[in-house]
């Protein structure tokens, strides 16, 4: 059961970390042809709400595989009510990768629930207005920190598993 809770948890973590490098590489590229000009925002509208969808799933599986790991590494729950364990080495590395996901939680909900869908619709709407070119603003920097929590995450994931 351990390993096959491992095994999903990288699955999960790579197709969430792969999606967003689909996006930045593939999708926001193809968005600028001329064929989207007019359908850009409706065009990120369905993707993100599609990968929106996606990633929060992948968020409840790497939860929940998360703390099956722990539990299967013989970490018992209720040490991480303990002061000593998160000041261990490991305790320290978990601590780090916990805390990364919960910004990464947080940013993917100002994301995917305003920011996104308000610049998606005003793409549409009024692209040369500034309150358009903010909301892209704000939403392509929340993707890339986003991007660059997840990468932390992996490098934690990396100690945790080979110290």
């Amino acid at each position: 059961m351990y390993y096959i809770s491992i095994y999903i948890h990288i699955l999960s973590a790579i197709f969430w970390i792969g999606g967003m490098m689909f996006t930045m590489a593939v999708l926001v590229p193809a968005s600028r042809n001329k064929l989207l000009v007019q359908k850009r925002g409706a065009f990120f509208k369905l993707v993100g709400e599609k990968f929106s969808k996606i990633s929060w799933i992948l968020f409840l599986v790497l939860i929940i595989t998360g703390i099956t790991n722990l539990t299967g590494r013989g970490i018992p729950l209720e040490s991480l009510l303990n002061t000593s364990f998160w000041q261990s080495e490991f305790g320290s590395r978990l601590f780090m990768k916990l805390h990364l996901f919960a910004g990464v939680l947080i940013l993917s909900g100002i994301h995917d629930f305003y920011a996104g869908p308000k610049a998606a619709e005003l793409i549409d709407k009024n692209p040369e207005s500034s309150k358009t070119q903010t909301f892209r603003k704000v939403s392509s920097w929340i993707g890339r920190i986003n991007f660059l929590l997840g990468l932390a995450i992996l490098y934690y994931a990396i100690r945790l598993a080979r110290g």
